[in-house]
This record gives structure tokens, C-alpha cells and sequence, in this order.
């Protein structure tokens, strides 16, 4: 069985409904997840790594591939992927810090406004189709 990244943001949803702290630090993880997965096979097509040479870690480096771009778009992309890898590191790690329904809710917003975000960086004949729809769901 394949899994897609519209397949993490549905699973994020499922967790956020489920109303303890647990639920919603899981629904931060897969939001942070379906938008990785969505960004990476763009990122691959698109955008080079220009840090190949420099020691990071592959989140990092994905952002970073987004960021070094000068469209607007792309680097609002970048400032996402970020922010919510920020914030599933807090949800995964930072154990003493409370994570709420409204953390959750808002880490499904930025994954679900992703989508849109992402066609944006480049011409819609180059995004793929699997891409743009993980996103809608």
C-alpha cells in the first residue's frame, strides 16, 4: 500500500478530533508531514539544492531549497515548512510545554493552505497533479 501526503493531513484531522493533548501533538506531526511530503517531490523538480556541500539535516535542507529561491512564493513555501517544523518539534520533544486544540487547528490550517502556496512556485503545467491534490483534502 502506497501512502500520499494528503494521507498525513487526513490523519492529522482524525487526531485533532480526538480532544486530548496526545491527539493534537500527533496532529501537528502528520500536518507538519503532509506538507513535507507535498513539498519534497516539488522541490526535487524545481528546486536545486544549493546547499549540497553544507552539513544540515534533510528537513532543513528542503526548506532552505525554498528559501534560496527569489520569488516571493517559494520563499513563503520555505517560511511554512519551518514554522511547522518548529512546531511538531515541540509537539514531538518538548514534552513539559503544553500543546493545545488550537495548536492543532492551526497547524491543519497552514497544511490545508499549503496547497496553494505550493502551485504557486511554479507554472501549473510543471505541478504534479499528486502535488496539488494531497493538499485538498
Amino acid at each position: 500500500m502506497t501512502v500520499s501526503s494528503a494521507d498525513f493531513l487526513v490523519s492529522a484531522i482524525a487526531c485533532s478530533n480526538g480532544g486530548a493533548e496526545i491527539d493534537f501533538r500527533n496532529c501537528i506531526s502528520r500536518a507538519y508531514y503532509s506538507v513535507y511530503h507535498a513539498a519534497l517531490p516539488v522541490a526535487d523538480a524545481h528546486f536545486p539544492d544549493t546547499n549540497a556541500a553544507l552539513a544540515m539535516g534533510t528537513h532543513e535542507r528542503l526548506s532552505k531549497r525554498f528559501l534560496a529561491s527569489p520569488t516571493r512564493s517559494a520563499k513563503g513555501v520555505g517560511y511554512v515548512l519551518e514554522n511547522l517544523k518548529r512546531a511538531r518539534h515541540r509537539a514531538d520533544y518538548d514534552l513539559g510545554d503544553e500543546v493545545t486544540g488550537s495548536d492543532a487547528a492551526q497547524a491543519i490550517a497552514d497544511a490545508r493552505a499549503f496547497a496553494q502556496r505550493l502551485s504557486q512556485c511554479v507554472p501549473a503545467t510543471a505541478m504534479s497533479a499528486s502535488a496539488v491534490s494531497a493538499q485538498k483534502t
